[in-house]
């Protein structure tokens, strides 16, 4: 493996880890349990996408997995969600005061 490849391969990985923080924190900061298991799904598949590729360098060979298709959320999930997050506001500043 040339040395431009090399460094390819060692950028590709540090991406891949700067995604894994980056879900982790969303995961953490989740304001909803439904939103932290849509995170923490997100965060497995990422996580299997690095070890794939660090794997893949181990052996001395580089491989760009794409990244599996984005699901669309429909305007019914999508009001759904914004309904439920009204909700959960709302009953927030009840609860509180």
């Amino acid at each position: 493996m040339n040395a431009q490849a090399e460094n390819r391969l060692a950028l590709l990985l540090g991406v891949r880890m700067a995604e894994l923080d980056a879900l982790c924190t969303a995961a953490l900061t989740a304001s909803t349990a439904t939103e932290e298991k849509t995170r923490l799904a997100e965060l497995a598949t990422a996580a299997a996408r690095l070890s794939a590729s660090a794997a893949s360098a181990a052996r001395g060979r580089r491989t760009l997995s794409a990244r599996p298709p984005v699901r669309r959320r429909t305007r019914l999930e999508r009001r759904v969600n914004g309904a439920r997050r009204t909700a959960d506001r709302i009953i927030a500043r009840s609860a509180g005061g």
